[in-house]
């Protein structure tokens, strides 16, 4: 998961925790190329509707590996306690 790139890596996140996700909702066009190429993400048709894209359970393993998670609830929670942490450091350093 590593070699994903950063648009990569905001999609699938995205695709977790929030999808699936009409292509206009998406961070990043590229990144969900990158994403269906590698088998971590699929197009889909949500309610009669095409457009959509959704993690498939690569991905999910993927994103839970990212964040050092066996559970997408435990690595959303790493992720979210990541973020606050790097937030709290930039903040001290630019009071």
């Amino acid at each position: 998961m590593s070699n994903l790139s950063g648009g990569a890596l905001d999609t699938l996140i995205a695709l977790v925790e929030n999808g699936p996700l009409w292509d206009g909702d998406l961070p990043s066009k590229s990144g969900r190329y990158e994403l269906l190429e590698l088998g971590m993400a699929v197009r889909i048709v949500v309610k009669g509707e095409d457009g959509y894209q959704a993690a498939t359970i690569e991905g999910a393993r993927a994103y839970c590996l990212h964040f050092g998670e066996e559970r997408i609830s435990d690595a959303k929670a790493a992720r979210i306690a990541r973020r606050s942490v790097i937030n709290a450091i930039h903040r001290s350093k630019n009071p």
